[in-house]
């Protein structure tokens, strides 16, 4: 993305980001001071005030709808019913403390110790609270440094309700970073005025908080939910997300349709379009990609992308994984970083990566060019760099001479020849759970061109002059401190090469396939199947089609017949025939 096209992305964000603040209602010109007669009514209703002159309501504003409030400095009142979502909705203001505030039409404000410098739009429900307010002046949790991939800053990027997935990535890393960064820094201060302008907090329409002690400097979005939270403290809460049940939010942004619940806590972080931090999760100084959720775990000074799964508690550190779509198993310590001097230094993850119960992936550590593999249950892996996609990082069968006893095994493209079930149900699974409105998924499957390009490439390293018992990475780059049986190569190379070849021949007729995907396609077919003819490849593809479908099967039967041969019922209960 050039500079220009940057700045015209982040111009059209920053004109979004300006419709969607709600301050309609303090600009009213139609509220007219109180008469005698109206504050006496209010006092006989239990209200009390200082000084009645400051209390304005509109023309039309029923009284009635107050009681037992006090009254503090200049409050502007439109006690008029309102419609939301079909249901009309009537105004009641009780047993609460207003300073400073604007009251929109068919809000309600029960029971609430003070609710001080805010704007309530229409239909905003504020109930059993303590204190809600703004002093003016606040960022509601903008210009935060998120630390997107190492705890010592080279790669922070300022927060801001600007930042998606998009931007985060281009300006955490990479030779866009230094030329993008002044752009988005300027665009983000110019939204950071318009904040630090404004009079003070927003609630937005339909929005509700309630049981909560305390709502302060705060922009709450229309439709937003804090329910029972512990606290939320100058923060932004875009249309649609909740904090409930425990939760603390402080400096942070949740983007649309996020949920904060169960006694997590987010600090300092953007969370991304319809994600979830839940039991006692914990994100710190971090940036959580859209359709993800991070549970019980902890995730700290990381660009953690979309789908990005934390289920269980384990540990993401520093870590700067855009592409996401991987997951963390319980006890997970990806987080070495610590070298006794200073915490600088950081991991790369690939696209989809898992990393198994309870491993210790030390730092730095570079697999982006090796998605879609797995850390094996327990294995510590030592700093390294791999480049060899869908594979599998495990304990060595055996022990062999010549290489190091902390060296783990590796087995290039396992995840595709011994685990394909599992890449087509993260497909599906990718494609029929994303929430978001806002943030559009790629349509390119797993296998698509950037992953059959990185296949190609580990074959031309697969392809050796001398074959030999085991290979390390002095014979074979990017296979990191790991290494390779010969019999593990073979099957690496007829792997890779046979999901290239399907991918090829899948290609070559595609109305949906992109120009990227028919060099590709072309390139394959040119170098492995000159001169076939047309009905011969299609034999080919239908032939290599059910050799997949039969690899999917035995993926899964494998697991059915471990099974059965453990568990006496588990065949009755999972309705297998044996």
């Amino acid at each position: 993305m050039t500079a220009e096209e940057f700045r015209e992305k982040l111009a059209k964000a920053l004109e979004q980001a300006v419709r969607e603040i709600p301050s309609r209602y303090s600009e009213r010109d139609d509220w007219m001071p109180l008469t005698e007669e109206q504050a006496s009514f209010l006092e006989t209703r239990g209200c009390r005030c200082d000084d009645w002159s400051g209390v304005f309501v509109s023309p039309g504003s029923d009284l009635g709808a107050v009681t037992d409030c006090r009254f503090f400095g200049r409050v502007r009142l439109t006690l008029e019913p309102a419609v939301l979502d079909g249901s009309a909705r009537l105004p009641m203001l009780r047993g609460s403390g207003l300073e400073d505030v604007v009251v929109g039409p068919g809000c309600r404000v029960i029971d609430t110790g003070i609710l001080s410098g805010m704007v309530l739009e229409e239909c905003v429900t504020v109930e059993r609270c303590g204190r809600i307010g703004c002093a003016g002046g606040s960022l509601f949790g903008s210009l935060r440094e998120l630390e997107l991939g190492v705890e010592t800053g080279e790669r922070n990027v300022p927060s801001s309700p600007l930042l998606d997935m998009e931007t985060a990535s281009l300006l955490s890393g990479g030779e866009t970073r230094r030329s993008l960064l002044e752009v988005y820094r300027s665009t983000a201060l110019d939204l950071a005025d318009l904040l630090r302008g404004m009079d003070g907090g927003v609630l937005g329409s339909g929005c509700s908080i309630k049981d909560t002690s305390v709502v302060e400097n705060t922009l709450v979005g229309p439709g937003a939910a804090v329910d029972n939270a512990r606290a939320v403290r100058n923060s932004t809460l875009m249309a649609g997300s909740s904090v409930r049940d425990g939760a603390l939010v402080r400096d942070s942004i949740l983007r649309w349709s996020c949920t904060v619940d169960s006694m997590a806590f987010v600090d300092g972080s953007v969370v991304d379009e319809a994600s979830m931090v839940e039991k006692h999760g914990k994100l710190t100084a971090s940036y959580l990609g859209p359709n993800s959720v991070l549970g019980e775990g902890e995730i700290t000074s990381s660009l953690a992308g979309p789908f990005t799964a934390c289920h269980h508690q384990a540990l993401l550190i520093a870590a700067r994984w855009p592409e996401g779509r991987g997951n963390i198993g319980y006890g997970a310590n990806v987080g070495s970083n610590h070298t006794s001097r200073l915490p600088d230094q950081e991991i790369r993850p690939g696209e989809g990566m898992f990393f198994g119960l309870a491993c210790s992936v030390k730092f730095p550590a570079d697999f982006h060019r090796a998605p879609y593999s797995i850390i094996a249950t327990g294995v510590t892996t030592l700093p390294q760099r791999v480049e060899f996609p869908f594979s599998l990082i495990c304990e060595p069968f055996r022990r062999i001479d010549g290489v190091p006893p902390a060296w783990n095994q590796i087995i290039p493209g396992w995840v595709l020849s011994d685990n394909m079930f599992a890449v087509l149900r993260n497909d599906a699974k990718y494609r029929e759970r994303n929430r978001a409105v806002h943030w559009k998924p790629p349509d390119a499957g797993i296998v698509r061109a950037e992953t059959v390009q990185l296949m190609l490439d580990a074959l031309d390293r697969l392809d050796v002059e001398e074959t030999r018992s085991h290979y390390t990475e002095d014979q074979i780059p990017g296979l990191g401190r790991n290494f390779l049986t010969e019999e593990h190569r073979l099957a690496a190379v007829r792997t890779y090469r046979f999901h290239a070849d399907l991918f090829a021949l899948e290609t070559m007729d595609s109305p949906s396939a992109t120009e990227m995907d028919r060099q590709l396609s072309e390139s394959v077919m040119g170098s492995r199947y000159s001169g076939y003819s047309r009905s011969r490849l299609e034999e080919l593809r239908s032939s290599m089609r059910e050799d997949l479908a039969r690899s999917v099967e035995e993926s899964r039967s494998r697991d059915h017949r471990r099974g059965v041969s453990i568990i006496d019922d588990y065949a009755l209960v999972r309705g297998i025939h044996r």
